[in-house]
């Protein structure tokens, strides 16, 4: 029988059912379920890869990035973080 994680508060739990799907595993190849998906802008919508809290880099209020789109925020001229030196680079 499939189970998901829910986060209640600051709570995890887990919801078990014959209705409900297993999570996809994660993007990165660890196997660890995938309950967010990458929130990285492409074309009109999002990246939308499968990633866990662990490989996931969180940028901001409901807004986690992939490995590979992490990456690029790194280095990104409107990443916030990104020290005024390295963005002439």
């Amino acid at each position: 029988m499939p189970c998901v994680p829910i986060k209640i508060g600051n709570s995890i739990g887990f919801a078990c059912g014959p209705g409900l799907k297993r999570a996809k595993p994660c993007a990165c190849g660890s196997r660890r379920p995938a309950d967010l998906l990458c929130d990285w802008k492409v074309g009109e919508g999002t990246c939308d890869a499968a990633i866990c809290r662990t490989c996931a880099t969180n940028v901001g209020h409901d807004r986690d990035l992939c490995p590979d789109h992490a990456r690029a925020w790194a280095v990104h001229p409107k990443n916030p973080n990104l020290k005024s030196q390295d963005r002439t680079a």
